[in-house]
């Protein structure tokens, strides 16, 4: 009789299945390789196929199989197990494994280091072993091709010139030289991660951030850095990277990473991962739900110590930013008795209501230690607080279903919605003030120059923050056509969302006019005493208006292709893939006001808004990956000779793709493991 609710079980694949009322049971995909099938239940003896051989895109029956009851006796023949080890790579990321093509997998065809056009593969365990925290610090260490002279923006401890919290983007990841967001492209399961573009920087668009991408839920990554212009849309003469999502597995996993220096600094880098996934309706739907948490410290300054290093003494007439202002004479006249020098500098804890008297035994004393603020971080080189990146924390969730609708027709829809906040501190602001020998807060009797350093602590160190939000849907329907074809359909969208609350700079006009009006005293310790309202209505720009969020940037995609795939194709030189199609894309990004205004609510400057724009293009695409002769032809000395040929036709209201782009590839495999 058939045997009703036995639970089947694939371990190395971490699928489950239930047998319906006919003993039946059904997987609907599953990674090529071997397996060992379990069945169990109660009251009868546990049940191990062996010997089960997945292949590509082909249907594997298993035969009838009968369970014994657990009183009935049986006699087990000896048997002997052989084996060999497995085969340990020392370069890449070990073998090659592909998950199961889903309506939202991955749309690409299956890619190894051993194809025509060889990609390099990175995968899971490889990933895991290494004990980053985010993709970015990973492909950063692994790929040779990228830019290792450029850091992303949450490394860039760039000093005055570092990238603003706002800008986000994996800049250091262009590939082989090439530099722009389309000529470096990002897939993630075959799909384009949009692009980063914030109004109110440079105007271009950056490359996508892969930190939006968390760990836990990337199964491999293959990287391409040859010119593929044919192979994917965009114009990605640099080269490829395509970020593959783990299948659907029925398990609950609960990561967490810590990572710290041992001595000399503390830039701690943490993060927690929940990953679930179930199998409902006799294995029709699966579901996956993953969250995931950051945060990363950046070292500073106070702990490492390189800008202090390198200090120099500057010359007497040059601005000295440092710690306390330091003062100079305007005429290079002694500062205090004939023949005294002309520089002084204040001392430490002064209030600048002192006088003369302040300066007591400071003659030609400078200060020339680094500005310490008054707790936190400090955006600038001239800081001890100066962070080498910054602080950074991240949330991601990810939602994902597929249902098998009927045995040939499958539909999926993915989801995933990550924020960032990050901070770089107080924002430091470099002044060179002249001080009048009329104005009352002078002490000298003669006009001098008062160079400093100041920040807006009455703000909060964490004041200046950036929120980026990032968001894409995938919808998809995967169709089995008969003789191995597939037919799939998907689309997705994508937007990137920057709102930023922080201070655009200051003016330095109106700053010297408070010196002039007496409402603002530079001769203070400015480390310790703050400065007076005035400065913060009058002086400071505000992105926006004071204390609200703007939004910078409001960039959004929309992503569509249809394709037909055969990965199990005979023809007369042997086993062929063939995929061909057409995908649409659409960018879009807001229009931007660029308003910013002073803290008492007046503009800084007349506006300079951009106006929206929409790119929109779409391509004609074909591949072929076969033997170029057939392996019986072929001399004893040449195994296989293979060979791998694409084309793209781009049509779009831009002039920057290419109209038609070829690609192909020929590999020659040697006996004896060369290969050509």
């Amino acid at each position: 009789s058939s045997a009703r609710g036995v639970r089947v079980e694939l371990a190395a694949a971490k699928l489950a299945r239930t047998t319906d009322a006919n003993g039946e049971f059904f997987f609907s995909e599953v990674a090529v390789g071997d397996y060992e099938l379990l069945a169990l239940a109660s009251g009868v003896q546990p049940l191990r196929v062996t010997g089960l051989h997945a292949t590509a895109d082909a249907p594997l029956v298993v035969p009838p199989q009968t369970l014994q009851l657990v009183n009935d006796p049986q006699r087990l023949a000896p048997f002997v197990v052989e084996g060999t080890s497995e085969d340990r790579q020392r370069f890449g990321g070990g073998p090659a494994t592909f998950p199961p093509r889903t309506a939202v997998g991955n749309l690409d065809l299956a890619r190894t280091d051993h194809d025509a056009i060889p990609f390099t593969i990175y995968d899971r365990e490889h990933i895991r072993r290494s004990g980053v925290v985010n993709l970015n610090e990973y492909l950063q260490r692994e790929l040779l091709d990228s830019d290792a002279s450029n850091r992303p923006p949450e490394q860039d401890g760039g000093g005055g010139n570092s990238a603003p919290s706002y800008v986000t983007g994996s800049s250091n990841l262009s590939l082989r030289g090439f530099e722009s967001a389309d000529e470096t492209i990002i897939l993630v399961n075959g799909r384009r991660l949009p692009e980063v573009l914030t109004s109110g920087s440079d105007g271009k668009p950056r490359m996508p951030d892969v930190n939006f991408i968390p760990l836990s839920l990337v199964q491999r990554v293959e990287v391409l850095p040859v010119s593929a212009s044919a192979l994917y849309s965009g114009n990605p003469v640099g080269g490829v990277i395509n970020i593959v999502l783990r299948p659907d597995a029925e398990a609950t996993e609960v990561t967490t990473t810590y990572t710290n220096a041992l001595h000399r600094f503390d830039a701690p880098q943490s993060s927690v991962s929940v990953l679930h996934g179930q199998t409902l309706l006799y294995g029709a739907l699966r579901l996956r739900l993953s969250a995931t948490f950051t945060r990363t410290e950046p070292a500073t300054e106070a702990e490492l110590g390189h800008i202090r290093a390198h200090l120099t003494t500057p010359a007497l007439a040059d601005p000295v930013f440092r710690a306390t202002p330091n003062i100079r004479s305007a005429d290079q006249l002694p500062l205090f008795a004939p023949g005294s020098t002309s520089v002084t500098s204040v001392a430490p804890g002064a209030d600048g209501t002192g006088g003369l008297a302040a300066f007591n035994g400071r003659a030609g004393l400078r200060s020339l230690g680094l500005f310490d603020s008054v707790g936190g971080l400090a955006n600038s080189s001239a800081s001890l607080d100066f962070p080498y990146g910054r602080r950074q924390q991240g949330e991601s969730y990810f939602g994902s279903a597929t249902y098998d609708v009927t045995p040939w027709l499958q539909l999926g829809l993915d989801g995933i919605y990550t924020r960032t906040v990050a901070h770089r501190g107080y924002n430091v602001f470099k002044g060179d003030l002249t001080l009048d020998a009329a104005n009352p807060l002078n002490p000298f009797g003669q006009t001098v120059r008062v160079a400093l350093v100041e920040t807006a602590p009455s703000l909060g160190a964490d004041y200046s923050e950036a929120r980026v939000d990032f968001s894409s849907f995938v919808l998809g329907a995967l169709v089995k056509l008969p003789a191995d074809w597939r037919a799939s359909v998907d689309a997705q969208y994508g937007r990137n969302l920057t709102h930023y609350r922080g201070l655009a700079g200051v003016d330095n006009d109106r700053w010297q006019q408070l010196v002039d009006q007496t409402l603002y005293n530079p001769l203070r310790d400015t480390q310790r005493f703050g400065p007076p309202t005035a400065f913060y209505d009058r002086a400071l720009k505000y992105y926006g208006a004071r204390d609200r969020f703007v939004t910078l940037g409001d960039y959004t995609t929309l992503d569509a292709a249809v394709r037909i795939t055969n990965q199990n194709l005979t023809l007369p030189t042997g086993r062929t893939t063939i995929s061909a199609g057409s995908d649409f894309r659409m960018n879009h990004i807001a229009s931007y006001s660029g308003r910013r205004t002073y803290g008492d609510g007046s503009l800084t400057d007349t506006p300079s808004p951009t106006s929206a724009r929409t790119v929109q293009r779409i391509s004609l695409f074909g591949e072929v990956q076969a033997p170029l002769v057939p392996a019986r032809w072929l001399p004893s000395w040449i195994h296989e000779i293979k060979t791998e040929i694409a084309a793209r036709y781009v049509a779009a209201d831009t002039s920057q793709e290419s109209n038609l782009a070829p690609t192909g590839g020929l590999k020659f495999d040697f006996a004896g493991g060369f290969s050509l």
